[in-house]
């Protein structure tokens, strides 16, 4: 089910728009995470040792609403979403709404972020 996927300091795990398929656990290193308008970029937080990165998409079927690039060589533990999902369909309704809901709300904080970005 899990693999180990490698980036190098200052490559892309993933990036803004791309369609997902996977989350990952950073298993050592250090991540951005960044979102962008095509004019400028931000870093909205960083992920470590531990933590969770990607997982979004699974919840609410969009694309990545953020890239995650490496800030020092990292290896991260990648769980791809089609395990995940038979997991997933088999949390009460309520559970489903409730993950949705929230990954909708960090897509709007997002979003927010950009836009305050934009104004003088």
């Amino acid at each position: 089910m899990a693999s180990v996927t490698y980036v190098r300091q200052g490559e892309f795990l993933f990036k803004q728009g791309d369609v997902a398929d996977a989350m990952f656990i950073v298993k050592t290193g250090k991540i951005s995470l960044l979102i962008t308008d095509g004019i400028s970029q931000k870093e909205i937080d960083t992920a470590s040792t531990g933590q969770l990165i990607g997982e979004m998409p699974l919840f609410d079927k969009k694309l990545r609403s953020a890239g995650a690039k490496a800030i020092i060589d990292s290896v991260l533990v990648q769980l791809p979403y089609k395990k995940l999902e038979d997991e997933l369909v088999q949390m009460p309704e309520w559970v489903q709404a409730v993950l949705k809901k929230l990954s909708e709300k960090i897509r709007e904080a997002n979003n927010k972020i950009l836009s305050d970005n934009k104004t003088p």
